[in-house]
């Protein structure tokens, strides 16, 4: 097994990880190619984050039908829905820190937005509608927080072991 001392939660977190990851650099690639703002063009800017959707279910399903499929073969699959408190515990102090990335996230744009519409030459993203900063900035933060959920996951399984 490529993890040969994970449980499944560890496992799967790691996927997840590599899958924020992947999910980023998708929807940031995608970024660098839209043309104007939302206003003017709505449709990309859906259209991104529909493909960037789409991405995301393909991606999930190849990815967890491959660790299910791994596990079958290597006889490790008696453990799937096994869940002890260790895992309760990781999890639930991981994703205490994870939501409190995203209460941050979510504070910092819309102060943001406010003072973009507040101070007159406001210094930070001169250039971007505030409508388009909130459409992206959610996106990203969310993919943030997924990420250190994850992350912090794996840190805890690995410091336990």
């Amino acid at each position: 097994m490529i993890f040969k001392d994970s449980n499944f939660s560890e496992q799967t977190a790691w996927i997840s990880v590599t899958f924020t990851v992947f999910i980023a650099w998708f929807y940031a690639n995608g970024m660098t190619q839209l043309e104007g703002t939302f206003s003017t063009h709505a449709d990309q800017i859906v259209g991104l984050w529909g493909q960037t959707m789409l991405a995301s279910i393909i991606f999930v399903v190849i990815a967890f039908t491959a660790l299910a499929v791994i596990r079958k073969f290597t006889g490790d699959d008696d453990d799937i829905s096994l869940v002890d408190e260790r895992d309760e515990l990781i999890e639930a102090r991981a994703t205490r820190w994870a939501y409190y990335n995203l209460s941050t996230c979510i504070i910092l744009l819309f102060v943001h937005i406010f003072c973009q519409g507040v101070i007159t030459n406001y210094p930070f993203f001169p250039n971007v509608p505030p409508i388009d900063f909130l459409i992206h900035g959610l996106m990203l933060s969310s993919l943030l927080v997924e990420f250190i959920l994850r992350a912090s996951q794996i840190y805890r399984y690995r410091k336990a072991a």
